[in-house]
């Protein structure tokens, strides 16, 4: 994988600056500090700020910790699929329902900050952001929803965004602290810990509301967090694998070159993505049936975005959720902006293509999608 200086060096929007230093001293020792040298400028200048902002860190958890403590959380609604698997459109779209409430980019890049100084970072982050996203142009901005897993790498190591920092150890972080393989249990402890205190912040300036969170990872965390909210609900989206399998890739080759510290070839590169696909799901598939009867619900991708609204209403009907045709209005507002709106467009070569349906197989079986790769 090639890799162009320009964005190496773009440090403005780097999730890592939003860390705690003892979550960066954890994420930098699980991975044997093992930074390529030519970012270890970068790395040292993120290190810099994390360390001096430590005392704003410190005065915001001292300051609200007896109201955190006391926050009382609902069981959230989460919506997980696979990476790439169009979560993000759905996400956009529920978080127009006033009565949830959701992790914005502010808070999820300053999760330690944002009860205090929420207002001063905003604007930082907002010269910092790109408007759209790089790996498939959806809007960006600051109080737009963000995926939670940005806000608990800051806390510590227990998140995929760690493997994003040390691409080469992707599979091992994957497996250690986001399948929480091998009687990881203090991972687990840590990832339940950190969660809860984070959605606890967030109910705290989301009073009475009920928190809709995205985020691929919890694809594989079933039951994790049913162990923490037996009454959670879920949204699974599936996507043709084919296809996911490409996006992933191609979201790769776009938040390496701003988040990682570590070079990795395409070879290496090709099989972090199938033996990340293949290992979610052979959780998800293992722990699915822990979920109760009413709180999942399934959709294909491709039948969701052919018909948004009649599933959005299936999906409020069929977890018993209330407030569809308050919301209704202003979710259609939100389709209207996606009417220009254009995918990405991959090729796919023959080899690579047998791959796919060879390796994916039980998931094309299991999704219900042809084993033969349709080209356009």
């Amino acid at each position: 994988m090639k890799y162009k200086t320009k964005k190496y060096f773009s440090f403005a929007s780097h999730s890592a600056f939003g860390t705690s230093l003892r979550a960066w001293l954890k994420i930098l020792w699980q991975n044997n500090f093992l930074i390529h040298p030519f970012f270890i400028p970068k790395a040292i200048f993120i290190s810099s700020v994390i360390f001096l902002s430590t005392p704003f860190r410190l005065y915001e958890r001292i300051r609200f910790r007896k109201k955190i403590k006391r926050a009382e959380i609902k069981n959230p609604v989460f919506i997980i699929g696979h990476p790439r698997s169009g979560t993000t459109f759905l996400h956009y779209l529920m978080c127009k329902d006033p009565s949830f409430a959701y992790c914005t980019t502010t808070q999820a890049m300053i999760p330690h900050l944002f009860l205090s100084a929420s207002n001063f970072f905003s604007v930082l982050i907002s010269k910092a952001l790109p408007e759209t996203r790089p790996m498939d142009n959806l809007k960006m901005g600051i109080d737009l929803p963000k995926e939670e897993e940005f806000a608990l790498v800051a806390y510590g190591p227990e998140s995929i965004i760690t493997g994003y920092y040390f691409p080469k150890n992707f599979l091992i972080n994957l497996s250690k602290n986001v399948l929480f393989n091998g009687n990881k249990l203090q991972a687990e402890k840590n990832w339940k810990k950190h969660f809860g205190y984070f959605l606890r912040k967030l109910t705290l300036v989301n009073p009475d509301k009920r928190i809709l969170l995205k985020s691929p990872a919890n694809t594989a965390r079933i039951k994790q967090i049913l162990s923490l909210f037996p009454g959670a609900k879920f949204v699974h989206l599936s996507r043709n694998p084919f296809d996911v399998f490409q996006s992933h890739l191609h979201l790769f080759t776009k938040l390496l070159p701003m988040l990682s510290f570590q070079q990795i070839s395409d070879k290496e590169l090709e099989e972090v993505v199938f033996s990340t696909y293949i290992r979610i799901y052979e959780k998800y598939f293992a722990e699915r049936e822990l979920i109760p009867p009413g709180n999942l619900v399934e959709v294909r991708y491709e039948d969701f975005t052919a018909d948004p609204m009649n599933h959005l209403e299936k999906i409020y009907c069929k977890l018993s959720l209330p407030g569809f045709e308050k919301a209704k209005p202003l979710i259609e507002e939100e389709l209207k902006t996606y009417k220009d709106y254009s995918k990405n467009k991959f090729t796919l070569s023959n080899d690579l293509a047998e791959k796919i349906a060879t390796r994916f197989r039980f998931a094309l079986d299991r999704f219900g999608y042809d084993r033969n790769f349709k080209r356009d």
